[in-house]
């Protein structure tokens, strides 16, 4: 049978004795200051710790079949509230055991009033601030973890925006954002649209048409919905389902749902930044074919004046050697023949001196010819 005696409500404590009288005095004692329920057996003072969970047990050491050593190995089986035996025997054995059963003090009956309330207000205190100490441990811890799982979680975020950076495929980004939330631990598949078209990823590649089918769906929906380990997000340009997001803690479902979101935010704008990549590389491409046929043209103008300085040195080494092979037709006199010798070696030398230029000029196709070369060589080129 259980007596309750309710005080100041300074704590609640549970009075254990088989003695009717010496349960009415220690709850008596203890009821102007505390709140008091009491058991007469162990089995009774087990099921009150369990269902109504004392600040305090006044633990009586002799009582039939369960005793009080027992009942508190039992009691410490769960629990670690403060536990005070009271007890008639002040042999060092008797304490020995007490303290060895896991107790937390002892009181000598018959015991003094302001003792027991002292001894008990102490326990409660020191009990209240051990489990305030292992709160304020439990909460440090969490921090502590919840830190460094954000630490993690930003990582992630960050190697995705490095590595998709240098993006030059939309299948390239959508890997790159599978990869990730696999990263902060759940899986999802990505649709990203372009060009009247779209690009669809999952964790084991393109997606199938069951993911297809279930995408199309999502991106009719608002930017975020959440059904039970289901999540979707929607942009213009990217839809993402997550297939297993967590249902607890709270905590962590909301820091997967605000990452998921600024993968999902960062791969809208990281399109654009692929769809400049592509048109530069098709420029490019267009480039180094027009690259390619100016060099053509160089080459085929460097090798045609090659040929034109070779025949007009060839045609007027025939004009000079014609000329002074007609000198006799002309009856002219020796110095006739020097004076006009002369005039055709100074109109040869002038005519020269002309093609020398054309060297120089064959000097500048050469270079245009081997820069041209250098680009079209060049298999990384990029206008961005």
């Amino acid at each position: 049978m259980t007596e309750t005696h309710t005080g100041e409500h300074e704590g609640l404590v549970l009075v254990v004795d088989d003695d009717a009288s010496t349960r009415a005095l220690h709850s008596g004692i203890l009821s102007r200051h505390f709140e008091v329920i009491c058991a007469s057996t162990g089995a009774e003072a087990l099921a009150l710790c369990e269902s109504r969970r004392p600040d305090l047990v006044l633990l009586d050491v002799r009582m039939p079949q369960l005793n009080g050593f027992e009942t508190c190995a039992r009691i410490r089986e769960h629990s670690e509230v403060p536990i005070i035996f009271a007890t008639v025997y002040d042999s060092l054995e008797e304490h020995l055991k007490a303290y060895d059963a896991g107790g937390t003090d002892l009181c000598v009956k018959p015991v003094s009033a302001q003792i027991m309330i002292r001894k008990v207000r102490l326990g409660i205190a020191k009990h209240r601030e051990r489990e305030a100490l292992k709160a304020e441990k439990a909460s440090l811890h969490f921090m502590a973890m919840s830190f460094l799982s954000t630490m993690g979680e930003n990582g992630v975020l960050l190697q995705f925006a490095r590595a998709s950076l240098s993006c030059r495929s939309y299948e390239a980004l959508a890997q790159n954002f599978v990869e990730a939330a696999n990263g902060l631990g759940v899986d999802c598949c990505v649709a990203i649209r372009h060009d009247e078209q779209e690009t669809c990823w999952s964790k084991k590649g393109p997606a199938t048409a069951l993911e297809l089918s279930v995408l199309g769906h999502v991106s009719k929906m608002g930017r975020l919905t959440q059904f039970r380990n289901r999540l979707a997000i929607n942009y213009d340009k990217v839809s993402v389902v997550v297939s297993n997001l967590p249902t607890e803690p709270a905590e962590l479902v909301g820091r997967i749902r605000d990452n998921m979101m600024v993968l999902a935010e960062t791969t809208e704008a990281l399109t654009e930044s692929v769809h400049v990549r592509l048109e530069s590389a098709a420029r490019a491409e267009q480039m180094q074919v027009a690259l390619g046929d100016v060099l053509r043209t160089v080459e085929e103008l460097r090798n045609k004046h090659r040929l034109l300085v070779a025949d007009v040195r060839m045609l007027l080494q025939s004009h000079s050697d014609e000329v002074r092979a007609n000198y006799g037709w002309l009856a002219a006199d020796r110095i006739q023949e020097e004076a006009m010798n002369r005039e055709v070696v100074n109109s040869v030398d002038r005519i020269l001196q002309v093609l020398l230029r054309g060297v120089a000029f064959e000097e500048d196709f050469a270079r245009i010819s081997a820069s041209l070369s250098r680009h079209d060589r060049n298999e990384d080129f990029e206008l961005f």
